[in-house]
């Protein structure tokens, strides 16, 4: 597998070269460029489409951290987003808007491990097997199609998520209706996989 294409995005310039740092020790992750302003990520973002992008919530120029996830969503470019702050008091706002992982600085080497672990086995489960043919969906629910397409029943999902069985049904549900597909089977015609 490829190293995920990363970039940072934190308004202290010592932050985001302290954090590139510690992540070159990690081979399945490439840092493609840091940044300190707002609208320059977003520019990457649109144009490159990375895999993840590591984002402090406080910022000193004209977006938060929120309002960036906010501008990902309404254009339907969402990479896999890793807060990496020093305020904790936002870690349930972040779960609400379903960032994949929440760290609070200074960085710890081990919980970065941890999070980048889990972060490629999540891209390695059936990742590649979303053709992309479902811009109409959220960055969660291409998350669960994806983990669908895998073959993962409803519980598993839960359980990886760490979500209720209820709102992951609620999800498939929504998947199906946005889609148009009758059933599972459906959806895997559609992204031109066969159901095995």
């Amino acid at each position: 597998m490829k190293p995920l294409h990363a970039i940072i995005l934190d308004d202290e310039y010592c932050s985001c070269e302290r954090l590139k740092k510690l992540l070159t020790s990690f081979q399945n992750v490439f840092v493609a460029n840091c940044f300190t302003n707002s609208q320059k990520a977003l520019g990457y973002i649109f144009e490159n489409r990375p895999d993840v992008l590591f984002l402090d919530v406080e910022l000193a120029n004209d977006l938060s951290g929120f309002e960036i996830l906010d501008r990902l969503d309404i254009n339907q470019c969402r990479p896999n987003v890793i807060m990496v702050t020093g305020h904790p008091q936002y870690s349930i706002k972040a779960i609400k808007h379903e960032v994949f992982d929440y760290i609070v600085k200074p960085v710890d080497i081990d919980e970065l491990k941890i999070t980048i672990d889990r972060l490629v086995q999540k891209t390695s489960n059936g990742h590649s097997k979303l053709n992309g043919n479902f811009p109409e969906l959220t960055g969660r629910e291409r998350e669960i199609l994806q983990m669908v397409l895998a073959g993962a029943k409803s519980e598993e999902i839960a359980e990886r998520l760490y979500i209720s069985l209820n709102t992951v049904n609620t999800h498939r549900r929504n998947i199906l209706k946005k889609t148009g597909a009758r059933s599972v089977f459906d959806l895997f015609r559609m992204n031109n996989i066969s159901h095995v």
